[in-house]
């Protein structure tokens, strides 16, 4: 008799198993990200300050902020050089490089404003006209904050960086 051949059923007939392909499909996923992910690092380089050798120090960028004196349409009188003459700002606000500075400035609020309008006292009313003279004012109210505030030789670039003024009109007292 001739034997039999078991040829298999079609139905018997299991190909991978559903298990199987997930986790192959999830570790390829997988490859895949971390391998973007590394090239994406390696082309942007790290998130991290470059320090100079110390551990222990951390590189930060320098705090800019703006503080407002006067604020914007206060309109405060400073009586200019023989008591004829008023220069009327508008707004006197400062650049500051260090947060320290900004609340530095708030604490002696009273003796700052009271060092410009001395510096306004000394000047004549073409010195608060023309450009240069405001220039040279912007110039004296800078170094005479950083002065009261502190922030004098090395430490001065933490403190007034820019000096911002607006004057609205000189007029006479008269």
């Amino acid at each position: 008799m001739p034997e039999e051949v078991k040829v298999p059923d079609e139905k018997n007939k299991k190909g991978p198993n559903f298990l199987i392909i997930i986790i192959v499909v999830v570790l390829l996923t997988l490859v895949i990200a971390a391998g973007t992910s590394f090239l994406i690092l390696n082309f942007l380089g790290p998130n991290l300050g470059q320090s100079s050798g110390n551990v222990g120090t951390a590189t930060t960028a320098p705090v800019v902020q703006t503080v407002e004196l006067l604020r914007e349409g206060s309109r405060y009188a400073m009586m200019l050089k023989g008591g004829n003459d008023i220069a009327v700002v508008d707004a006197l606000m400062f650049r500051v490089g260090s947060s320290e500075a900004g609340s530095l400035i708030n604490t002696h609020r009273i003796e700052i404003i009271e060092a410009v309008r001395m510096i306004f006292l000394n000047k004549t009313r073409s010195e608060v006209s023309s450009v240069q003279g405001q220039d040279f004012i912007k110039k004296q109210i800078n170094d005479a904050v950083n002065q009261i505030i502190g922030f004098t030789g090395e430490r001065e670039n933490l403190g007034v960086n820019k000096v911002i003024m607006i004057i609205l009109t000189v007029s006479s007292a008269n």
